[in-house]
């Protein structure tokens, strides 16, 4: 089936911008009824969207439309402009266009655009997810992929995976309707990787008919007039010679083309490293509208207008770029996927005719931090060589070599040059391209299988996936950085509301600043910590501008409706509700107290209480932290503090740690990430760092690279420079309600066959641990499967060096909903790929909370989850949004985390058995967000510069100034202590 990309842009005066965007609003995002049932009844549009590209200018402003459809291009605009032609001339009416009402079809098509990479093309490219199935067949593979399930969940006999399928095709056989399920149907998305030697004649004919052939033309010119020429006058031959002639000239024209190909590449890098990258934070207002219309599904649209660097070199660039990146979706990917990317349903990439706007509309799976994520990891080649062409783009070598591998970078970039999306269809949009693949393989499965193996894969498609050196400063870091501190026993947590005077806010840090905790703190008996929240950074002084330089994630807080959406905190788990940290309950620090003793851990309190209160601070909530014992005991019973990641050159780690092994920078600010660039971090001008407290930052990740002159340092003093971000949430665990959840389920399934059966693991038991992903003692089900590691040996630990993809595949030994293999899933998605670890570690969080003590409103204990990461969207929101509480996760489907997840959510718990997946069903919310907060924890010269700071009157001493090693009585001085961990066991 032939499948049609039509992008249709239609001008208008900018003065009507307002009108437009007005009544496209109205049209949603999603797209609303009626006009959503109106475009579903075509029954052959995949997905469309509308947005505004603005301009200045008569009819310099443009309404794209865009959209995917089944049939050819010129028929589906006439379909869809029958369809939904009243909203289509309404829009057109409220740019002030005029058209022919009786031709609105006709219109449309004079507007579009058709793209290519060849010389006499609209520069663009399309890429579609779905090659050759169309939006019927995939509705009508998803809906026979839930009957087969359906009947699945009658429980089987103990059979063979071949006797299984027979039962489930005699029930299809039995419904006429169903009956098309039987005949095959060709599914490119499921075909292999294409070989390499495959792709040598279509590369060669390709780069021929798309970019060589004007050089070749000119390069035969002599030739070809002299043959010419010999046909009319024979007489010019001369011989020998006149073919001599010929040939020389041709020689000599293909030199001066390599000399002028030559000559275009040393100026392309001369452009390279005089380009100056844009690295500068989106606006908050922007990034709060874009995602305001994101995560209503399981897709999402993006839509970007970039800007092209001015000269023809960026235009003959550009081509290029566009070549290679569609060459390697052609013949260097499984269909379907670019490169190794397989969660982008339809894109494309279009040069605006008439303009420098180089516009990029996708429809992808997941997260936008996900999607990034592997353009960044996966396909940053091709992304470079398109979008480096473009102006702000970080900065690239050679075309295609680096930028995009800046992954802090692209994506503030990326969200810089978005734009909003008002109108947005999906015909689909409970379906991700995973579940897509695998219904359709469930599908060829009912029609093809015919062996045990074959059927063990068709089985394998329900409940599982188908086959197929930074040194850190230390004395400048904060202690949690190096450990959660668990030798020191006892701790409080303190949500504070700062005072409104900004004078006695810093008069508090200042007297607080001597005190903080860096570093190794082993010897010390006590420990101080505190965090700012964006709203508690402003009461400190901080600017509008110098608050802009922080994270989008951080200004807009946890509570932020889109935001809260995207972590799943809906329900009883909403902001609104919150004890702390919500719109209406927003706290302005966190003061972590810890000690040896409970009695040290009082007199700290009661000091640190006092004098915050004596200058006008208010105590919001308190929470009082359990004391640690020894194993560490969460809630449900589990031990807690097993797997972390080990930061580089932080303390001490052996051979069988390596995979666990991280850069400082996905941690600390101010050091190298994994993919070793320098993390964006923020910063001041240092007009307002006088006294020169702060180091100057310096962005570039090339400065260290031989051979580079790099340009000066930016004149921006770093605020982040050895400081974290915290992020913070109080989550009531209900015990009770988790144990008689595991005795109902225990019961529902204790006669079917695919529970196990007698030995000495209590059955609710096994549950438990299928669910956690570990048993209760701490060891993992991928090294004992059966009964918990101390029940076959005593003395044996928790065990952390497994690898989810090499040693359990299938799943059938850890679910792959389980909570730890969503926490962290190691090689899951790509067996033993030290690649995808890599990509996995780029997600790692360092977690330093501990268990609370049950709080006297509700009588119930809980876990003060808290973690420090360096990219709070990266990593603690990616971890949250994409992997604990994805609902496609895995190929799963309409299935989060167990523990965490949210019941509204939670409709089923696979747990893969060799006859088929035994499901749990009637989740309840075991766990419930009580408060939260994104908090930026500062390196020791930051907590100076808020305490002095006072960039009003640039003043730079504070009556509060105090020498950094001063320390009151009761806080000893810190000296090292090892990196401990913490646990991936019930995360926020």
């Amino acid at each position: 089936m032939t499948q049609s990309f039509v992008t249709v842009a239609v001008p208008f005066a900018a003065t009507h911008s307002q009108q437009v965007k007005a009544y496209l609003d109205t049209l949603g995002n999603p797209a609303k009824d009626p006009l959503r049932r109106l475009i579903d009844a075509t029954n052959i549009v995949h997905f469309m969207s509308i947005t505004v590209v603005e301009d200045t200018g008569p009819d310099g402003s443009h309404i794209l439309l865009e959209f995917t459809s089944d049939g050819g291009a010129a028929l589906a605009l006439e379909r869809v402009a029958n369809a939904i032609g009243a909203q289509l001339q309404k829009l057109l009416a409220a740019a002030g266009v005029s058209f022919d009402r009786k031709k609105l079809h006709q219109f449309f098509a004079q507007h579009r655009v058709r793209v290519g990479q060849g010389w006499l093309s609209t520069p663009g490219l399309e890429f579609n997810g779905t090659p050759g199935m169309t939006v019927t067949r995939i509705r009508l593979e998803a809906k026979l992929a839930s009957v087969a399930s359906t009947m699945l969940d009658a429980a089987p006999r103990r059979q063979s995976a071949l006797a299984t399928l027979q039962q489930v095709r005699a029930k299809l056989w039995a419904d006429q309707a169903a009956k098309w399920a039987f005949v095959a149907e060709p599914a490119a998305a499921l075909e292999p990787m294409p070989s390499a030697s495959s792709a040598v004649w279509p590369l060669l004919s390709s780069v021929i008919a798309m970019l060589l052939w004007p050089f070749l033309v000119i390069a035969a010119l002599p030739i070809l007039m002299f043959t010419i020429a010999l046909y009319f006058s024979p007489s010019l031959s001369n011989g020998f010679g006149g073919v001599s002639a010929a040939l020389w000239f041709t020689v000599l024209i293909v030199a001066a083309e390599l000399v002028a190909g030559l000559a275009t590449y040393i100026r392309l890098r001369r452009h390279e490293r005089s380009d100056v990258p844009e690295d500068l934070s989106p606006r908050q207002s922007d990034v709060d509208e874009i995602m305001n219309r994101e995560n209503y599904s399981f897709q999402n649209h993006l839509a970007s207008v970039s800007i092209m660097k001015t000269g023809y070199l960026r235009r003959f660039t550009l081509r290029i770029g566009l070549w290679v990146a569609g060459r390697i979706a052609a013949h260097f990917s499984r269909p379907g996927f670019l490169g190794s990317v397989g969660v982008i349903h339809f894109a494309r990439w279009v040069l605006l005719p008439r303009t420098d706007k180089l516009l990029f509309f996708s429809n992808y799976d997941g997260a936008w931090e996900s999607y990034l994520e592997d353009f960044i990891e996966k396909a940053n080649v091709g992304v470079t060589g398109i979008w480096s062409n473009t102006r702000g783009f970080p900065r690239t070598t050679n075309l295609f070599l680096d930028g995009a591998a800046d992954g802090g970078r692209l994506r503030r970039w990326t969200r810089r040059q978005q734009i909003p999306t008002p109108f947005w269809y999906s015909a689909y949009p409970e379906l991700t391209l995973t579940r897509i693949r695998t219904n359709a393989a469930i599908r060829q499965g009912i029609a093809l299988a015919r062996t045990e193996l074959e059927a063990a894969d068709w089985l394998a498609c329900f409940g599982s996936a188908p086959r197929a050196a930074n040194e850190i400063e230390s004395g400048e870091v904060p202690t949690l950085v190096f450990g959660g501190l668990s030798r020191l026993r006892y701790g409080q947590c303190l949500l504070l509301r700062l005072a409104p005077d900004v004078a006695r806010a810093r008069a508090w840090l200042g007297r607080t600043e001597r005190l903080i905790s860096y570093g190794n703190a082993r010897e010390a008996s006590t420990a101080l910590l505190v965090g700012f929240s964006q709203s508690g950074l402003r009461k400190l002084g901080l600017t509008d501008s110098q608050i802009a330089t922080f994270p989008v994630a951080f200004q807009d807080g946890m509570f932020a409706p889109w935001r809260a959406r995207a972590l799943g905190d809906l329900g009883e788990n909403d902001p609104q509700e919150w004890c702390w940290g919500g719109p209406e309950k927003q706290v302005d620090a966190v003061l972590l107290l810890y000690a040896r003793e409970e009695a040290e851990l009082a007199e700290l309190v009661g000091k640190r209480t006092n004098e915050a209160v004596g200058l006008g601070l208010e105590i919001v909530r308190l929470v009082e932290l359990a004391p640690l014992q020894d194993p560490v005991l969460e809630p449900f019973g589990f031990v807690d503090g097993i797997s972390q990641p080990v930061l580089r050159g932080v303390g001490s780690w052996t051979e069988k740690d390596s995979n666990q092994v991280i850069e400082p920078g996905e941690i600390v600010l101010g050091y190298s990430d994994n993919g070793g660039y320098m993390p964006p971090s923020p910063t001041v001008t240092a007009i307002d760092d006088p006294g020169d407290i702060l180091p100057a930052w310096d962005p570039d990740p090339f400065r260290q690279r031989p051979n580079f002159s790099p340009p000066p340092l930016t004149g921006q003093h770093d605020l982040g420079c050895n400081g974290t971000f915290l992020v913070v949430r109080q989550l009531e665990q209900d015990a009770v309600g988790f144990n008689a959840f595991l005795d109902e389920a225990a019961a529902a399934v204790g006669g079917d066959p695919r529970a196990p059966t007698g030995g000495d693991v209590p059955l609710r038991d096994w549950i438990a641990a299928k669910m956690v992903g570990r048993w209760s003692d701490g060891t993992s089900l991928v090294r004992h499967p059966h009964r918990p590691g101390s029940a076959n040996r005593a003395g044996v630990s928790p065990d952390n060096e497994f690898q989810f993809g090499a040693e359990d595949p299938d799943g059938q030994r850890c679910p792959f909903g389980a909570h730890i293999r969503r926490a962290n899933p190691r090689d899951s998605f790509a067996p033993g790929s030290a690649q995808q670890r890599a990509i996995t570690n780029r997600h790692r969080i360092l977690r330093v909370g501990r268990p609370y003590r049950p709080e006297q409103d509700t009588g119930r204990r809980g876990l003060m989850f808290m973690c420090l990461n360096a990219d709070i969207e990266r990593q603690f929101e990616f971890v949250q949004q994409t992997w604990v509480l994805g609902p496609s996760f895995h190929g799963l489907e309409n299935e989060v985390d167990p523990i965490v997840g949210c019941s509204a959510t939670k409709a089923v718990f696979n747990i893969p058995t060799p006859n088929g997946p035994l499901r749990l069903k009637g989740l309840k919310d075991f766990v419930k967000v009580r408060g939260g907060g994104y908090f930026f924890l500062p390196g020791r010269k930051a907590v100076r510069f808020l305490a002095q700071a006072i960039p009003e009157s640039k003043s730079v001493m504070s009556p509060w100034t105090v020498q950094p090693n001063a320390m009151e009585p009761d806080m000893k001085a810190p000296t090292s202590a090892p990196a401990e961990p913490s646990s991936e066991t019930v995360t926020g």
